[in-house]
């Protein structure tokens, strides 16, 4: 139908994840089954399990970059990173490497925004317009996007 679909496979943990994790699953993307499903769905991205995981992590988050380049070298579609929040830059910009096209770094946008806001706030008790507190919330997010975008080597090169 010409509609782009991003879709997830395997375990990426945390707040959007069905439960914990079972003893001895992989929470790992199998390359076999990404391929698989890439050619039975017609998905144009894919999420892979490598590590990460939604929300904000509880231990210091590691991506397997080897499990990156397995699925990387098996489909033919862009590979999707969730749960970037708090992953440290060089993994990012290794697995970015290693196949990586996109990024979700939904948790630190959120934050980022609820602190321009909530600053604004208490500098200004009695505001009752939204959209000023909304305004300093919005520059927090863009100087994070900044800082990632720089991080990933994507400055200038939006189409």
């Amino acid at each position: 139908m010409g509609v782009p679909v991003e879709a997830e496979l395997g375990k990426v943990g945390g707040k959007e994840d069905d439960g914990p994790a079972v003893e001895g699953e992989s929470p790992y993307t199998d390359p076999a089954e990404a391929k698989e499903f890439v050619e039975r769905t017609g998905c144009t991205s894919l999420a892979i399990g490598v590590g990460t995981s939604h929300g904000v992590y509880t231990s210091d988050p590691h991506i397997e970059q080897s499990v990156v380049k397995a699925i990387r070298d098996a489909v033919d579609v862009p590979l999707v990173l969730h749960g970037t929040s708090g992953v440290p830059d060089e993994q990012v910009a290794e697995a970015v490497k290693n196949g990586i096209c996109k990024v979700n770094y939904a948790t630190e946008l959120r934050q980022a925004y609820t602190k321009g806001f909530m600053a604004y706030m208490a500098e200004n008790p009695a505001c009752f317009d939204p959209k000023k507190p909304a305004k300093e919330g919005m520059r927090e997010i863009t100087e994070l996007v900044k800082i990632r975008m720089t991080n990933l080597n994507s400055v200038g090169k939006a189409e």
